[in-house]
C-alpha cells in the first residue's frame, strides 16, 4: 500500500456538475410548488440548495420538510435576514458546482431548464451565463427580446439592451460558470435588490453571453401583501430608481473608459439621459399631485444629476413645504 496515499479518497463524493441556489424569503404560499419543478428536473448531476433568508412566515418550516422527504435536497438558512444580493453571495458560497443555477422562490421551471442553461454553456465555454426569456403565469404573453443565437457578444447585449433602457430583460434567475462569478466577486451588495442587473452588466463585459430562445421559466408575481413594498412590482420607490442610476452609472463608467474621447462624449449624455428621467418622474408627481412622491424626491439624489435638476429638485422641495400633507 502507499504509504502516502489519501486514507480518505475512497469515502469523496465528486463535485455535481451543477448547484441549484433556490432562495427563498416569505413566500411559504408558492414554494412547494417552486421547489417540485425544480425536482422534476431532467438532469440527476445536480446538488440542490434551498436556502432561506430567515422568513417569518412558514417558509423555513415548508423547506426543512421538503429536505426530509428528498436526499438530493439540502435546506440552508442564513444567520439574519440579509436581503437578495448577500443572500445570494450566502447560498453560492456554500454550494460547489460548476455551474450556479440561480433561481427565485415564486418561479415555476420546465423540466428541461437546467439541461437547456447547461448545454449552452458546454457549447460555449466562453460564455460567463446564460439565461432565456420567460412566461407568465396568467397569461399567453413571451416576455424577451430578439436575440442574434443562442451565444451573444457581451458588448452587443449591452449596448442593445442592458444600457440602452432603464428596465432589464434578465430576471434575478440564470446559470453563471463558477468561475466566472468568483472572478466577478459574485453580487455587489451595495446595490441590493438590483444587484442581479449589476452582475449581468459586469458578466457581459467580460465576454459572451449565452441564451435560450424558449420560455425556460413561468413567471407568477406571487408576492404577498406583507412582502416588503420596494421587492413588489408596481410600487413606486426613489430609493429603487436611485439604486438603478447607479448600478449603470458604475458599469457605463467602466466600459466607456475604451473609448476614449467618444468615451467621454457618452458618459456626459449618459448624465443629462438619467436627470431626464429623474425630471420626468418629478412632473409627473408635480402634475398628477402626488405630493408623498414629492415630499421625497431628495432620494432620487446621485452624484451623476446635472445643475438643471438640481435646482429643479431644490426649487420643488422647498414649495413641498406649502403642500397638502396628502
Amino acid at each position: 500500500m502507499n504509504r502516502h496515499a489519501d486514507p480518505h479518497a475512497d469515502d469523496r463524493v465528486a463535485a455535481p456538475r451543477i448547484s441549484v441556489c433556490l432562495l427563498a424569503f416569505n413566500h411559504a404560499h408558492v414554494i412547494e410548488s417552486t421547489v417540485a419543478s425544480v425536482l422534476e428536473q431532467t438532469l440527476a448531476d445536480v446538488e440542490i440548495l434551498l436556502s432561506d433568508d430567515c422568513s417569518t412566515d412558514g417558509t423555513w418550516d415548508a423547506l426543512r420538510r421538503i429536505e426530509q422527504r428528498d436526499a438530493r435536497v439540502r435546506a440552508i438558512r442564513t444567520p439574519h435576514n440579509l436581503g437578495m444580493a448577500e443572500h445570494a453571495n450566502f447560498a453560492v458560497a456554500r454550494s460547489s458546482g460548476e455551474f450556479i443555477a440561480l433561481l427565485h422562490h415564486d418561479d415555476l421551471y420546465r423540466p428541461d431548464l437546467l439541461e437547456k442553461w447547461a448545454g449552452v454553456l458546454e457549447r460555449h465555454p466562453d460564455a460567463g451565463f446564460v439565461f432565456n426569456c420567460y412566461g407568465e403565469v396568467d397569461g399567453d404573453r413571451i416576455c424577451g427580446a430578439p436575440m442574434p443565437g443562442e451565444c451573444i457578444d457581451g458588448d452587443w447585449l449591452l449596448e442593445r439592451h442592458l444600457f440602452a433602457r432603464w428596465g432589464c430583460l434578465i430576471r434575478g434567475t440564470a446559470m453563471i460558470r463558477r468561475s466566472a462569478w468568483l472572478r466577478e466577486g459574485g453580487m455587489r451588495a451595495a446595490f441590493g435588490l438590483l444587484a442581479d442587473v449589476d452582475l449581468w452588466m459586469r458578466l457581459a463585459m467580460r465576454g459572451p453571453v449565452g441564451y435560450v430562445d424558449e420560455p425556460l421559466i413561468t413567471v407568477r408575481h406571487a408576492r404577498p401583501s406583507y412582502y416588503p413594498d420596494i421587492y413588489k412590482g408596481g410600487t413606486w420607490s426613489w430609493t429603487r430608481l436611485r439604486l438603478l442610476y447607479e448600478i449603470h452609472a458604475a458599469n457605463r463608467s467602466t466600459y466607456l473608459r475604451r473609448k476614449r474621447f467618444a468615451g467621454r462624449l457618452r458618459w456626459l449624455a449618459f448624465r443629462y439621459r438619467l436627470s431626464a428621467e429623474t425630471a420626468k418622474w418629478i412632473v409627473y408627481a408635480l402634475v398628477r399631485r402626488k405630493y408623498p412622491m414629492l415630499r421625497s424626491c431628495g432620494d432620487s439624489r446621485t452624484a451623476y444629476d446635472v445643475w438643471p435638476l438640481r435646482a429643479f429638485r431644490a426649487l420643488l422641495l422647498h414649495a413641498t413645504r406649502f403642500l397638502p400633507s396628502t
